[in-house]
């Protein structure tokens, strides 16, 4: 198992997971089929920050009333409804998804990338993939300046 991100590390990444829930709600979604409690489960699994059932399953009606997901109980399970997208869904969380690596790329070109280092944060917990990430940084932030 890799590094145990810094205690500021891991303030940032629940800012930008609470701030972007909606996108990362999509994003899970457009992946695989779930339920809103498998939602909550594998956002806490892949970013150790714990959304509450008030914020995710408001989000999940609001896409559901818009058309952007559709619902449908589980075989045998009248309970748990499982969420997928819909093939309008597909596109807005595509264009969405697009939209966001655009200003995370620009945002990454404003910081002072000096000041970044594959030490300094680690997201996935496997410095293997922490380094190919920050090298996919320092190279898209070389190309845009």
């Amino acid at each position: 198992m890799g590094d145990i991100p810094s205690k500021n590390c891991n303030e940032f990444i629940a800012h930008i997971v609470k701030s972007g829930k909606e996108l990362l709600i999509l994003s899970m979604i457009l992946e695989h089929p779930m339920s809103g409690y498998d939602l909550i489960k594998k956002i806490f699994f892949k970013t150790s920050v714990l959304l509450g059932q008030g914020s995710v399953y408001p989000i999940l009606y609001s896409f559901e009333e818009a058309g952007i997901l559709q619902a449908a109980y589980g075989k045998g399970d009248m309970r748990t409804k499982i969420y997928d997208i819909t093939p309008m869904g597909r596109e807005i969380a595509q264009d969405k998804i697009d939209h966001f690596v655009q200003a995370s790329n620009y945002f990454a070109m404003l910081l002072d990338a000096e000041s970044i280092s594959p030490s300094s944060c680690h997201i996935y917990n496997d410095p293997e993939l922490d380094l190919k990430l920050h090298l996919d940084v320092d190279r898209r932030v070389g190309s845009l300046v």
